[in-house]
């Protein structure tokens, strides 16, 4: 699995809104899931963000 920044705008991490918190959740041979950080911390709300995830996983793995 790795984790792919895409949010550099052009000037990388120079300031704190000079980048999106935009990635990519890859895995071998499946789709890449579109992440980004919570709205409140600048995310994009259409993308999937840390907290979605680990709810999913949680709740996937209890109703197995």
């Amino acid at each position: 699995m790795t984790v792919a920044w895409t949010g550099d705008l052009g000037s990388g991490t120079s300031a704190y809104d000079a980048y999106s918190c935009d990635h990519l959740v890859c895995v071998a041979n499946k789709t890449a899931i579109e992440g980004s950080s919570d709205p409140a911390f600048r995310g994009d709300a259409s993308r999937h963000n840390p907290e979605d995830l680990l709810v999913a996983s949680l709740s996937s793995c209890h109703m197995l």
